[in-house]
């Protein structure tokens, strides 16, 4: 079985040590990375606590907020996860969502002006070409590669231009062979190589030998993305277009239940690996065929806590 990758929550609110206990799990699991998405916690933080435990696995941020960091210090907190890593970390960037920022008190502007903006200065900063007080930053002894959630086409071409990867999520096999596909045109315009831009897809997990209670599971945790503008507006171009409108109908009356019954059974299994072990394997081999060349199982447990429902995923989807 070819290797994936996992992506740990900090958000489940397990102790910081027992994901970096999960993380050298995935490990000893020969997963190929472990992925850290970052909502009230800091997805740097984290990763540099996995490379100080860890000695082989891949390591990425999904995502780091580019609106809660000034560039430069971005790259200088980078280049030390990087050192603490010895070579194991991407740099997963993205630019979160307008309602979230927005709470915050920060206007998001030209999103994808932004990210490219940053993405200059951080890699100018990371070769060394940015400078403080007359003081180059250090420099990380391999380079880091960059990769972009990519939820919008558009994202997805500014990522075949400047990026080293695709961080896709939420996405059908036909929308992930689309979004691979306008990487890999645009690379080739701007004189690079389809395979300099890697395409990695987050998969949702909910896996239990009784499909009717793995579907209830995903209905309830695949609304609260409906609720996102440009999650919903996925949702919308991938073939779910009534769906998307009524998840975000009872979001705006704050209703649950019927965010929840918006979700159908069809709905679910087009974006995420549902039910007993052998019918999510089935499912994840078709994202391979699609395009996607690391596909990252996010494990959602049905019924149970946080991590012992990673440990059943690791045990499922182990290299």
């Amino acid at each position: 079985m070819t290797a994936c990758g996992v992506s740990l929550s900090p958000i489940s609110g397990i102790p910081y040590t027992e994901l970096v206990q999960l993380a050298r799990e995935a490990e000893q699991a020969s997963f190929s990375g472990v992925y850290i998405p970052e909502a009230i916690n800091d997805a740097l933080m984290c990763s540099y606590a996995i490379a100080r435990d860890t000695s082989r696995i891949q390591i990425g941020t999904w995502i780091v907020n580019i609106y809660l960091r000034e560039p430069a210090l971005c790259a200088a907190a980078t280049e030390m996860v990087q050192d603490a890593a010895d070579g194991r970390f991407i740099l997963g960037l993205g630019v979160s969502h307008r309602p979230a920022l927005e709470a915050r008190g920060i206007e998001m502007g030209n999103a994808r002006a932004r990210l490219r903006h940053d993405t200059e200065i951080i890699r100018k900063t990371l070769n060394g070409e940015n400078m403080m007080f007359g003081m180059k930053f250090r420099q990380p002894k391999k380079p880091v590669p960059i990769y972009y959630a990519a939820l919008a086409l558009e994202t997805a071409r500014l990522g075949g231009e400047l990026a080293d990867g695709l961080m896709l999520y939420l996405c059908t096999p036909e929308r992930t062979r689309r979004s691979a596909e306008v990487a890999h045109e645009e690379a080739r315009k701007h004189g690079r190589k389809p395979s300099d831009v890697t395409v990695t897809v987050g998969l949702p997990v909910f896996l239990h030998n009784d499909l009717k209670r793995a579907y209830a599971a995903a209905q309830r945790g695949l609304s609260f993305y409906g609720a996102l503008p440009f999650y919903n507006r996925l949702l919308a171009r991938s073939g779910f277009e009534a769906p998307a409108a009524k998840i975000m109908e009872a979001a705006k009356r704050r209703d649950a239940e019927a965010m929840t019954a918006a979700v159908s059974e069809e709905m679910v299994d087009a974006l995420a690996l549902v039910g007993p072990e052998a019918r999510c394997h089935e499912r994840l081999e078709q994202y391979r065929r699609a395009g996607a060349e690391i596909p990252i199982v996010v494990p959602n447990p049905v019924e149970e806590d946080y991590s012992t429902g990673v440990r059943r995923v690791l045990k499922a989807f182990r290299g």
